[in-house]
């Protein structure tokens, strides 16, 4: 009886010890599977991610280089259309010389440029940089397989061709950029740029290889551009292009192939990087079997602890099963082995102390928490109010508590509110990060000072906005948030000293209307282009400032007077030209794309005047388009008409100083002229010609620096000669005549009469009787 008791008994402790066993056993094998299958999915997966992140970066790369390219491009069709120049229907010898030479030099600007074609339809001519042939006609160019493009109706002035046929080399496809005349001038042309893809290719994407897989660049028409193994045609054959219908991504082919692509949404090129699966998982079988041995080592601890705490469960067990049936068969139990009440007290006492612990550790960590709430209270609240006014808020309905701005203490009231928006006019880019921290210094200062004075709350947007949600009381009037800015605007200025713009919303109410209320202020800044910078600029401000985009307007009579005052050096009506200019932008409430393209092409007509007329855009801006530069960073009117001034003082400048120099040059050539050939039968037509001046010019200069005309000038030099040979000599008077330049006896003689008030002759005779003398007193004196 005794020992089918103790079986019995046994029985429980088995079944709980097998139980225990098949469950570590099934969580064992569980856990082995899927640490396997996890492992293979996250090679899988970071094998996806590298390659995006590499194509990605040779995409980027290789694409800024397309873009240098591109911008060489258009920086040719701007600079020929000053050069083109034609005669009797023709291109000129210079022009054709400047261009072929400003063909050669763009060239280099990239070394994946492999030629140049600057096409004139009108001439049917096209110039090359190609050292085999310079010029050439249209219908016996060899390569002239882009006309077809060209002559077609595309959206966009710039294509980029792949794949087209090579007429200097028929084997290898050429691949170029196609850019469509003319966007300024009236010539109708192209210029295409062939590029060297074999180079470029290989400069970016034979250093960024992936270990496993085969990268492959794909041309807008499927076209193979590009493979770094020799099966790429085979590749590209197998390829799903079904499934690649993103500008990038990943798929999984039938055939276990990884490919990853990324597409240029500049040229459309398709870079891609096929890896096989298999390849990959090649490395798991040393983790297959690491995981299978772990795997083992926990079966046999998990049943020897299994084992263990079996008999530690069983033991409470028992002793709660012999309390219930009879305190008699309880203490037979105990003197055969059961556990004493000494051993759950220890049970109790060992849970109560791991309670204590884990409530201590979990205190620990909300101490933790509530520090790092209060230490980045700022930054969260600024994240908070950005995401409310992106519409970005909160999930929950918004009549419901708003948690988060109550555990932020947010002063948020939505019943009635405006937003403000800030632009500080004194932060510069150009002064790097230094000045966009001091900037971000003060507007964290000023949120500390505001904060407290404004009933609502403020918050940084950028380096250059702040934002201020207003709340306003119920009996506020509707130009509360008005006067609010004007006295935001005076604080800035008395404090200190900085221009600031704020835009003003219309009031609100309700917490979805946020979103609106702050594009009603992006809206307002948009109007700072034609108020200018430091103004308050409300929402209803935009019914004053309505413009019509669709209509384009152009100053032509303006521009022309322009031309004229900055071809006489006039400043003050080059000033009142541009300030009309101004006055006629604002007056027509013209579009922003409309003004600064006025702008744009305005400033382009004054460089193209100051090449007309000789000078050096180089000299004159230096190295850097720093005026494209100052127009492109204006934000109004104001700014972009001060670019132009700037830009018509500086060139007439250079004018001036630049006919100061010439005139200098031309006195000093026709003096040296004069002295060397006065002897000869010169003119004043003739030292016109030596010099490369008109007449009238010369004359103009010569009297303002001389005080005499060139003609007495030279009548000064001959008489002066003429009187040294009758003085030192014994010539005739027609040899002398001779000597200094005259044909004519009689016109010398009147001409030195008219001089010294004497004739050659009685000049002569008047020095010898002075020299006899001279040698008479000679002796007496002695």
């Amino acid at each position: 009886m005794r020992g089918l008791l103790a079986i019995k008994n046994n029985s429980m402790f088995v079944k709980l010890l097998l139980s225990m066993t098949a469950i570590a056993l099934i969580t064992v094998v569980l856990i082995s599977s899927v640490t396997y299958m996890i492992s293979a999915d996250n090679s899988v997966r970071n094998s996806i991610g590298y390659n995006e992140s590499v194509l990605t970066q040779q995409q980027e790369l290789i694409q800024k280089e397309l873009t240098t390219i591109r911008n060489a491009a258009n920086s040719l069709l701007m600079a020929q259309s000053y050069l083109y120049q034609t005669i009797g229907g023709k291109l000129s010898v210079s022009s054709l010389i400047d261009l072929s030479t400003l063909v050669e030099e763009q060239k280099k600007l990239s070394p994946y440029i492999d030629s140049i074609y600057l096409y004139y339809a009108p001439l049917e001519l096209v110039l090359t940089s190609r050292p085999e042939i310079k010029t050439s006609p249209i219908l016996s160019f060899a390569d002239r397989s882009w006309l077809d493009t060209l002559n077609q109706d595309s959206g966009s002035r710039t294509v980029w061709l792949t794949g087209r046929p090579n007429g200097f080399s028929p084997d290898h496809p050429a691949t170029s950029l196609l850019q469509k005349m003319p966007l300024i001038g009236h010539v109708e042309g192209a210029i295409v740029i062939n590029l060297n893809l074999n180079r470029l290719f290989a400069d970016y994407l034979s250093h960024y290889k992936s270990k496993k897989g085969t990268i492959m660049v794909i041309g807008p028409q499927g076209e193979l551009l590009y493979s770094d193994a020799p099966d790429g045609e085979t590749l590209l054959q197998q390829m799903d292009t079904e499934q690649v219908t993103t500008d990038s991504g990943y798929y999984i082919g039938d055939s276990d192939q990884i490919v990853t692509y990324t597409t240029s949404n500049m040229t459309g090129w398709r870079f891609v990087d096929i890896t096989e699966r298999s390849v990959l998982l090649q490395g798991m079988n040393r983790i297959k079997i690491i995981v299978w041995t772990v795997a083992i080592l926990y079966i046999t601890a998990a049943v020897a602890i299994s084992y263990y705490v079996s008999r530690r469960l069983y033991r409470p067990l028992q002793s709660v099963i012999s309390y219930i049936v009879n305190s008699e068969e309880s203490e037979r139990r105990d003197k055969s082995g059961a556990p004493s009440s000494t051993d759950e007290a220890g049970f109790i006492r060992h849970s109560f102390e791991q309670m204590t612990r884990n409530r201590d550790i979990l205190m620990k960590e909300k101490r933790k928490v509530d520090e790092l709430l209060t230490g980045n209270r700022t930054a969260i609240k600024e994240k908070y109010l950005n995401d409310l006014i992106q519409g970005n808020g909160r999930e929950e309905p918004a009549s419901g508590p708003d948690h988060a701005a109550e555990l932020l203490g947010l002063k948020l009231d939505f019943s009635r509110f405006a937003i403000l928006t800030l632009e500080l006019e004194e932060h510069d880019p150009k002064k790097g990060s230094e000045d966009i921290f001091h900037s971000h210094l003060l507007q964290y200062g000023l949120m500390e000072e505001l904060g407290e004075d404004i009933d609502g709350e403020i918050f940084v947007k950028d380096s250059r906005h702040t934002v201020i949600l207003l709340s306003l009381h119920p009996d506020a009037d509707d130009t509360f948030p008005i006067e609010q800015a004007r006295s935001l605007k005076l604080y800035f200025l008395s404090r200190y000293g900085i221009s600031v713009t704020i835009a003003v919303s219309r009031v609100h109410s309700g917490e979805p209307s946020v979103r609106a209320a702050y594009n009603e202020t992006q809206e307002a800044l948009n109007m700072k282009i034609y108020i200018g910078k430091g103004e308050i600029l409300p929402f209803s401000i935009l019914d004053e400032w309505k413009s019509e985009e669709g209509s384009y307007y152009y100053p032509y009579e303006l521009e022309m007077k322009l031309q004229q005052s900055l071809l006489q050096t006039d400043k003050e009506e080059c000033t009142a030209v541009i300030r009309a200019i101004t006055r006629e932008v604002l007056e027509q409430r013209l579009g922003r794309a409309n003004i600064h393209q006025l702008y744009v092409q305005l400033s382009g007509e004054l460089v193209k005047t100051l090449v007309q007329t000789g000078g050096e855009v180089t000299v004159v801006f230096g190295e850097s388009s720093s005026y494209t530069d100052a127009l492109a960073r204006a934000e109004t009117v104001q700014d972009m008409e001060e670019c132009v001034l700037t830009m018509c003082s500086t060139i007439i400048d250079y004018h001036r100083e630049k006919r100061s120099k010439m005139t200098d040059v031309t006195l000093q050539l026709a003096t040296e002229y004069m002295d060397d050939h006065f002897n000869k039968n010169i003119s004043v037509d003739s030292v016109a010609e030596h010099v490369k001046r008109s007449t009238s010019y010369l004359g103009r200069i010569f009297k303002e620096s001389k005080g005499m005309t060139v003609n007495d000038y030279l009548i000064q030099l001959r008489i002066k000669r003429a009187i040294e040979l009758l003085k030192q000599t014994d010539t005739s008077v027609e040899e002398i005549c001779r000597e200094i330049g005259y044909a004519n006896v009689s016109y010398f003689n009147k001409i030195f009469k008219a001089r010294t008030g004497l004739t050659p002759g009685q000049f002569r005779q008047q020095q010898a009787a002075e020299q006899r003398l001279a040698q008479g007193k000679g002796p007496k004196t002695s």
